[in-house]
């Protein structure tokens, strides 16, 4: 773990994530600037559970410097996947992300019922990002319903894989047969698709 001279040199070093380090989230400093440079991996991004907007800033970031993109972040903005209890919480999101709102599309709903309404603006991510119900059946079922959306070079990204039994088994069954290059933090898992799902 971080020590707070730590965070404060990350924080000092990537000025470009104030926005991202201001929001209240369970992701650390390392895991918003690993998502940073993620980010600039491509366009066109998902976020299946975007809470009030740490993630979301920080992809932002990554397309303000690439000047392009669009980021989808799909979440009920009820905190039904938080331990907190149900809040609502979109206004604290669209206030955290209002610097990048010109990249966000919003798409609210439970992640596998509004897949047709990422289809209708794209067939294909370069970065998935699953942070939402963290039950097996629910990872499990966000990777069924968004892994079309991934071709060979994408990135996907899991939050959670230090603690989630239902994490690491679909990347354990599922998602390792098909990607080729893989990293983690603690408690964050990426990996680069070499094969379409």
């Amino acid at each position: 773990m971080l020590n707070k001279g730590h965070d404060y040199f990350h924080r000092v070093r990537f000025r470009q994530l104030s926005n991202a380090f201001a929001c209240v989230s369970h992701l650390t400093i390392r895991e918003r600037i690993k998502l940073f440079e993620l980010g600039q991996h491509g366009k066109l991004i998902a976020e299946i559970g975007s809470y009030v907007g740490a993630s979301a800033c920080c992809f932002g970031a990554a397309l303000l410097e690439n000047k392009d993109g669009k980021i989808f972040c799909i979440d009920t903005w009820n905190n039904d996947s938080m331990t907190e209890g149900y809040r609502d919480t979109w206004a604290e999101f669209c206030l955290n992300t209002k610097k990048y709102s010109k990249f966000i599309v919003p798409v609210r709903g439970i992640s596998v019922q509004v897949a047709n309404e990422v289809c209708q603006y794209t067939s294909k991510l370069d970065l998935l990002f699953i942070d939402g119900n963290h039950s097996y059946e629910g990872v499990k079922s966000d990777w069924e319903t968004y892994k079309k959306f991934l071709f060979p070079g994408s990135l996907v990204v899991f939050h959670d894989y230090g603690w989630a039994d239902g994490v690491q088994r679909v990347i354990q069954e599922d998602v390792l047969a098909n990607v080729s290059f893989t990293d983690r933090l603690p408690n964050m898992w990426w990996g680069t698709i070499n094969k379409n799902p």
